[in-house]
């Protein structure tokens, strides 16, 4: 086999070919995190972190840390009884919550937050230490608030065609998209170079586009669809609202208004030419 070094390393790799844990000490198998949760819907949510140890794994610490803090916002050390919260979730754990399992060095690895709301967005860390080695998880939770109100309106004149989008009340951040639905065609397209507007206002966002056709672009006098999207980066949540534009019907009643405006003007300055002969008449009696 060679030299006695050589036998040393032979036996190690084949200890740890059977039993990798002996060589690399602790290692967490599962970080279960919800990856988005509607706020206020919730009464509680469960955050576990899986591992497996061996007898090597003296001094076993469970850390989970939040965003890119270097305080941990929950720290557990099994072998001396000792729990600590702190930052976002102090006073929102629930500590009598165990996960099920007889061991006594994974039963208070998991976290259980009560009423997730929208200030716990972000990043979880689960980092599992001892003095044969570590293991660390991350994974992102998106506590998302659904649009309050979402709208598509029209603007039109002679020649042009404004369409607008609006979605407020929102959170996190969203992103807004405009498709175009033209006779004869089965897929929606995406409309591009739209102008958009996204403010922040008591940590939600509103957030609104809008576009302007030429009425030539949108086959006129053909109906066209358009299809407002809303969705939040990193849920499933999308909300949609499609109305339909009569280019015929919406110019006819724009020319209807013209007409009528022009009517009342009309009658607004007879009248005042009427009123003021009247008026030199009277003066002149």
């Amino acid at each position: 086999m060679g030299s006695p070094m050589a036998r040393i390393i032979y036996r190690w790799l084949l200890a740890c070919m059977l039993n990798l844990n002996v060589c690399f000490g602790v290692e967490i198998r599962r970080l279960s995190v919800p990856r988005w949760v509607e706020n206020g819907t919730e009464k509680s949510v469960t955050l576990d972190c899986e591992y497996v140890y061996n007898e090597n794994d003296i001094r076993l610490v469970v850390k989970w840390f939040f965003e890119e803090n270097l305080e941990p916002v929950y720290q557990w050390i099994p072998e001396l009884g000792v729990r600590h919260t702190s930052g976002i979730l102090r006073g929102r754990l629930d500590l009598n919550y165990t996960v099920n399992t007889v061991d006594a060095y994974s039963r208070y690895r998991a976290l259980k937050i009560s009423e997730p709301s929208t200030e716990l967005s972000g990043k979880y860390t689960c980092l599992v230490t001892s003095l044969a080695g570590q293991d660390s998880r991350e994974q992102l939770m998106t506590v998302f608030v659904p649009a309050q109100t979402m709208d598509v309106k029209f603007h039109t004149t002679p020649n042009k065609l404004n369409v607008s989008c609006e979605a407020t009340g929102l959170f996190p951040r969203p992103k807004l998209k405009l498709y175009r639905l033209l006779p004869k065609e089965r897929t929606p397209a995406i409309v591009k170079d739209v102008s958009i507007s996204t403010s922040n206002l008591r940590d939600t966002y509103n957030t609104s586009l809008y576009k302007t056709f030429e009425h030539e672009e949108l086959n006129f006098p053909a109906t066209t669809g358009f299809e407002c999207v809303v969705e939040i980066p990193g849920t499933n949540y999308q909300r949609r609202k499609r109305v339909a534009y009569y280019a015929d019907v919406m110019n006819s009643e724009d020319h209807q208004v013209s007409r009528n405006l022009h009517f009342i003007l009309f009658i607004s300055t007879a009248l005042c030419i009427l009123h003021r002969k009247i008026y030199f008449l009277i003066y002149e009696l």
